[in-house]
């Protein structure tokens, strides 16, 4: 299977929907960046396709049936952990406003992810998250 191919069926775009109120932990919102990037690191290193796109606002993007195979797809690629993991690209937007680019990888397996997060005083809001087996794809959000 062909790396590519996941890249591009795996590009997937959330943006932040407004939580309900019965919601206990809404998506996409966590308690600051430590607590994002744990979440985050955890799912892409980790093959947890499922778990990290729910996170970070997939449960209305996406069917459970399409995150499943999706995560398929990915484990199918990456069959074992990965070991490391880099900030790629960083960019601050404006006073509480961030853009980061990410590496997970070992050895010559890589994978890449994107969020746009926004800080408030009570938490961090992941408004725009992506992941692709194919950087030039998100390096083109900066």
């Amino acid at each position: 299977m062909s790396r590519y191919f996941v890249a591009l069926l795996a590009i997937v775009t959330m943006t932040l929907a407004a939580p309900s109120a019965a919601q206990e932990t809404p998506e996409s919102i966590f308690r600051d960046y430590d607590h994002m990037r744990s979440i985050m690191d955890d799912g892409m290193m980790n093959q947890k396709i499922v778990m990290v796109m729910r996170a970070f606002g997939a449960s209305d993007e996406m069917t459970a049936e399409e995150l499943q195979s999706l995560e398929a797809r990915v484990k199918a690629l990456f069959p074992k952990p990965l070991d490391s993991v880099e900030v790629m690209k960083s960019e601050k937007l404006g006073d509480h406003w961030t853009r980061e680019m990410y590496v997970y990888y070992s050895g010559i397996d890589y994978i890449y992810a994107f969020v746009l997060f926004h800080t408030r005083p009570e938490a961090l809001v992941a408004v725009n998250f992506k992941f692709n087996t194919d950087p030039i794809v998100l390096l083109k959000e900066f």
